[in-house]
């Protein structure tokens, strides 16, 4: 099993203006588009409100709505100035095809308020914010406690799904940490999975070095981190240990 060191980075407390970028960029590949009028919107959990306005605060600029009849709120910049301000934050970091086309037929062509057309290239940049931004936005992140009925010891799962309606971006992301692909018919959309220890290693990995800005997404970060170096050091064999897993799982659940 790979080690994670005992000692979890510092929480960052800023970001530069090419972090927030990144993180940005993953959060509109996610779960964000720019409408037909040129309006930025990005999409949140209702439990998520706090880091919404956050986000709100950090750019300067949106409104936060209440989506009619769903669990959701979105974060909306309309303002011109707030959305080229956005724009060139963004600027040659979104990677979903969709997204791409929607900054240039929609800021560049048809609005002009960008200056320069986005970049085309998909490939997704590892040395960035951007997956961190991206989990923020489809992801999350679990723990679960099996106990079968031939084993005396309880199995520990950590668990990170992010789903999409398609599997593009899904396909990069399986091949840099492992992991797996699924569809489900029913709702004609893609997730992306893993429970390994080796991959959930390469995800919290990633995670120390670019860890979840906004507190949703961190907490779990830290909580499953905490889980993963309890069973490195096996304490997951005792039962103080397997206590401590519960409690984390239940920390988790109160914040669904």
């Amino acid at each position: 099993m790979n080690k994670l060191s005992i000692h979890r980075p510092s929480k960052r407390k800023n970001f530069t203006h090419e972090a927030l970028g990144y993180y940005l960029a993953g959060l509109v590949d996610a779960d964000g588009h720019i409408s037909t009028i040129g309006h930025i919107v990005i999409s949140f959990n209702i439990r998520d409100i706090r880091d919404a306005y956050r986000l709100r605060s950090d750019i300067g600029y949106g409104k936060i709505r209440k989506v009619k009849d769903k669990n959701a709120i979105n974060l909306i910049i309309s303002n011109q100035n707030g959305v080229k301000y956005f724009a060139k934050l963004i600027h040659n970091k979104l990677k979903h095809p969709d997204k791409i086309k929607q900054y240039n037929s929609r800021l560049y062509h048809q609005l002009k308020l960008v200056e320069d057309p986005t970049s085309l290239d998909t490939t997704i940049n590892w040395n960035s914010f951007w997956f961190s931004g991206f989990c923020d936005g489809d992801g999350y992140l679990r723990l679960y406690i099996l106990k079968r009925p031939h084993r005396e010891r309880h199995e520990v799962r950590i668990l990170c799904q992010i789903d999409q309606k398609d599997d593009l971006l899904l396909k990069q992301i399986k091949k840099h940490f492992g992991g797996y692909i699924g569809y489900r018919k029913e709702l004609n959309t893609f997730y992306y999975s893993t429970v390994s220890f080796k991959g959930m290693y390469r995800i919290l990995k990633y995670f120390d070095q670019y860890s979840p800005y906004y507190n949703h997404l961190y907490l779990r970060y830290t909580i499953l981190r905490k889980a993963y170096i309890l069973v490195q050091k096996r304490e997951h064999l005792t039962e103080k240990g397997i206590k401590k897993l519960f409690a984390f799982k239940q920390t988790l659940k109160d914040m669904i």
